[in-house]
C-alpha cells in the first residue's frame, strides 16, 4: 500500500496483465502472418482474407488503435502482393475493401464500447443501490464497514480496499475494515496494524488536506512513503476523504497492482460512494458513542448494570458451545456508608473511583468489571472454573484489606463477596446473577469481610456456604 509501504509477495496476474499478454500475442500473430504473406506472394492471398477476418475479433476485444493498425497492415499487404497484377485487384476495389473493413471495424468497436459502458453504468448503479440499502440496515460499525469494503472491492476489481478512521486527537488513523485480493491473514494483520500519521504518506496527506488523490504510479508519488529495503511495486491508488460537514474523519483507500489502472471516472464514482459512506459512518459512530454511554457508568467509567445481563449471556453461550465454565463475583463495600457520612459525598465519589481502579488491577484480560448499583460491583469471569474464581475472590479480599485511598486509614473498606458459577449453580444468566447476589447477602449476614459460595443445599438460611 503506497504511502505506508509494506512488503507482500505478489504471485497473481491481474486482468490488466492478461490484456497486455493478449495484445502482445495478437501483434506477434499479425507480424508472423505478414512475414508469411510477403514471402509467399500472391499464393498467400487467402491469408490476407484471414488477416481481414481478424479485424472482427480485434474490434470486439481490443482498443480501436490496434484495430486501425490491423486494417492498415492488412490493406498494405494486399496492395504489396497484388499491385503488379491489376487484373486481380484494381486500386478502387482495394480502397473500397479497406474502407469497408475500416467502417465495420470502427462501428463494431464503438458498439462494443457502448455496451460495456452501459454494463459498467448498470453495475455502478446496482452497487450504489446495494450500498444505499445496506447503509440503512445496520448501525453496527464493523458490519457496516465490511459491507462497504466488499462492495467497493467488487465494483473496482481492486487488489485492496481499506477504511481508515481518525483516532482521538486527530494525529493518526486506524483501520476499521480491510480486504486484500490474496486473503492472506499475514497481509491483513499487517494492514490492521498500520497506523498512518496525519500529514505523512499518501493516506496521511488525504486525511490532512481533505482532498482526494488519484495516482497512476503511487510508488513514485512524492507524497508516498517507502519502507527502505523493500522492492517497488507498480501500483495505482485512489484515496478519498470521509467527511461530515467538511470535517475529515477518515479515508477510503483503494488500490490496484498496475500502473494507471484508475480513471477520473473511477475517482468520481469512488467519491460518490465516499459521500454516502461518510453519512452512514458518522451515524454509526454516533450510535456507538451513545450505546457506550448508555452501558458505561459515568462516575467510575466501568460498565453499568444494563450491560451485565448481555455480557453474562454471551459468556454462558460460549461456555455451552465449548463445554467451559463461567464464574461471577458480586461485591459490596462494607464501610462505604461510613466514608460518605464522615467525609461527604464528593469524597465518597472519589473513593468509588479509587475502588473501581483497584478492581481493574485485580482482573485479567477478558474479565469484565461492572458497577451494579451504589457501592455494589460485579466481576464476570468467563472461562473460569469455580476454584480459580475462589482464588481471585480471596486475593481481592486481601487487597482491599491492605489498601487505603491517599494513605488515609479512614478511607478504607473491606468487602463482602458472593460467588456463583456456571454450570454448577446456574444454567442461565439471570440465575447466575441472582445466585451470586444471594451468596453476597450470606456474606453480609455472616459478618462481612468474607467470601461466600452459593449452595443449593442451604436455601432456607441464605442459600450459601460461608468462607471466613
Amino acid at each position: 500500500m503506497a504511502g505506508e509501504k509494506k512488503r507482500i509477495d505478489r504471485t497473481k496476474v491481474s486482468p490488466v496483465s492478461h490484456h497486455k499478454l493478449w495484445t502482445l500475442g495478437v501483434i506477434c500473430l499479425m507480424s508472423g502472418l505478414a512475414a508469411i504473406i510477403i514471402l509467399a506472394g500472391d499464393k498467400s492471398i487467402f491469408l490476407v482474407s484471414f488477416f481481414f477476418l481478424m479485424i472482427a475479433l480485434i474490434a470486439l476485444y481490443f482498443p480501436w488503435r490496434l484495430l486501425l493498425m490491423q486494417i492498415a497492415i492488412a490493406s498494405l499487404l494486399t496492395f504489396i502482393i497484388l499491385y503488379k497484377q491489376a487484373h486481380l485487384l484494381t486500386f478502387v476495389e482495394w480502397a473500397m475493401y479497406t474502407l469497408i473493413y475500416f467502417v465495420i471495424g470502427i462501428a463494431v468497436n464503438r458498439e462494443i464500447s457502448a455496451i460495456r459502458q452501459i454494463q459498467r453504468h448498470e453495475a455502478e448503479m446496482s452497487a450504489l443501490s446495494n450500498i444505499s440499502a445496506s447503509l440503512t440496515k445496520t448501525l453496527d460499525l464493523c458490519e457496516l464497514t465490511n459491507q462497504v469494503v466488499d462492495q467497493i472491492f467488487s465494483l473496482f476489481r481492486a487488489d485492496g480496499c481499506t477504511i481508515f478512521l481518525m483516532d482521538e486527537g486527530e494525529k493518526s488513523l486506524h483501520v476499521v475494515s480491510a480486504r486484500e485480493s490474496q486473503n492472506d491473514p499475514a497481509i491483513l494483520a499487517s494492514i490492521f496494524n498500520s497506523h498512518p500519521r496525519v500529514g505523512f504518506g499518501m493516506v496521511g496527506w488525504v486525511a490532512a488536506t481533505g482532498e482526494s488523490v488519484l495516482a497512476g504510479d503511487a510508488e513514485h508519488d512524492p507524497r508516498a512513503l517507502h519502507i527502505p529495503g523493500t522492492p517497488y511495486d507498480d501500483e495505482s491508488v485512489m484515496g478519498i476523504p470521509l467527511q461530515l460537514e467538511k470535517e475529515t474523519f477518515g479515508v477510503l483507500w483503494i488500490y490496484k497492482l498496475n500502473l494507471d489502472a484508475f480513471s477520473k471516472d473511477d475517482l468520481q464514482l469512488a467519491q460518490i460512494f465516499a459521500n454516502q459512506v461518510s453519512v452512514a459512518l458518522a451515524n454509526a459512530r454516533l450510535y456507538e458513542h451513545v450505546r457506550c454511554l448508555s452501558e458505561t457508568d459515568s462516575l467510575t467509567g466501568l460498565l453499568n448494570s444494563r450491560s451485565l445481563a448481555e455480557l453474562t449471556e454471551k459468556a454462558i453461550s460460549h461456555a455451552q458451545a465449548t463445554e467451559g465454565n463461567v464464574s461471577l463475583l458480586f461485591i459490596d463495600c462494607d464501610n462505604f456508608k461510613g466514608i460518605n457520612d464522615q467525609f461527604g459525598h464528593p469524597t465518597g465519589d472519589q473513593f468509588l473511583r479509587f475502588f473501581a481502579t483497584l478492581l481493574l488491577e485485580g482482573v485479567r484480560e477478558g474479565d469484565s468489571v461492572v458497577r451494579y448499583a451504589g457501592d455494589e460491583f460485579v466481576i464476570l469471569l468467563p472461562n473460569t472454573r469455580l476454584e480459580a474464581a475462589i482464588s481471585i475472590g480471596e486475593r481481592l479480599l486481601e487487597t482491599t484489606r491492605a489498601r487505603t485511598m491517599g494513605n488515609n486509614p479512614a478511607l478504607h473498606t473491606t468487602v463482602s463477596l458472593g460467588l456463583a458459577a456456571y454450570p454448577q449453580h446456574a444454567l442461565t444468566a439471570e440465575d447466575l446473577i441472582q445466585h451470586a447476589d444471594d451468596a453476597l447477602y450470606c456474606s453480609k449476614r455472616g459478618g462481612k469481610n468474607r467470601l461466600s459460595v452459593y449452595s443449593l443445599e442451604n436455601r432456607d438460611v441464605c442459600r450459601a456456604q460461608t468462607r471466613p
